[in-house]
C-alpha cells in the first residue's frame, strides 16, 4: 500500500510540474535581471538555450544513466558558454560606459545613474509616517515621536 500512495504522489508532483511548470531562481536573480541594459540579442539567444538546456533535465523521466549524462553535460556545455558571453557583454557595455562619462557629454549621466541606483537602494520599509489618535496620518519626525510618547504613556497608565 505504501509503494501505491508513493506512485500517486509522484504521478501526481508529474502532472503538477507538466501542467504548472516550475519556478526557479530567488528573489535576489529576479532583481539582477532588472539590470539588463547591456545585453545584446546574441547573449539573450545563449541565456535562452541555458535555460531550454536547464528545462530538459528538470523534465527528464525515466532514461538510462548514459543518456541522462548526456543531457547534463549539454547543459554544462550551454551554462559555460552563457557565462563567458555574458561577462564579454558585460564588460564591453561597461567599459564604453565608462568612456562616455569621462567625456563631456556623459557629466550629466553620472547624476542620473546616481539617483537610479539610490531609488533602487531605498528601503521601503523605512517609510516614515503614523496615525494620530483620529487616524490622520502624521509624517513630521517631531510629531511622530510625540505621538509614540502618548502612546506608550496610555499603555502604561500615565
Amino acid at each position: 500500500m505504501t509503494s501505491t500512495i508513493r506512485d500517486v504522489a509522484k504521478e501526481t508532483l508529474r502532472v503538477a510540474k507538466e501542467t504548472l511548470g516550475v519556478a526557479i531562481g530567488t528573489s535576489r536573480a529576479h532583481k539582477s535581471r532588472r539590470e539588463s541594459w547591456w545585453l545584446s540579442d546574441d547573449v539573450q539567444t545563449k541565456v535562452a538555450l541555458k535555460h531550454r538546456r536547464f528545462r530538459e533535465i528538470i523534465t527528464f523521466g525515466e532514461g538510462s544513466p548514459a543518456e541522462r549524462t548526456r543531457v547534463e553535460e549539454r547543459y554544462k556545455e550551454a551554462k559555460r558558454e552563457a557565462k563567458k558571453d555574458v561577462a564579454i557583454s558585460k564588460g564591453k557595455a561597461y567599459e564604453y560606459l565608462y568612456r562616455k562619462l569621462h567625456s563631456k557629454e556623459g557629466a550629466n549621466d553620472i547624476y542620473r545613474i546616481a539617483k537610479a541606483r539610490e531609488r533602487r537602494s531605498r528601503d521601503l520599509d523605512n517609510i516614515k509616517y503614523i496615525k494620530d489618535v483620529a487616524g490622520k496620518s502624521i509624517v513630521r519626525e517631531d510629531l511622530i515621536r510625540t505621538r509614540w510618547e502618548e502612546y506608550f504613556a496610555s499603555l502604561f497608565g500615565r
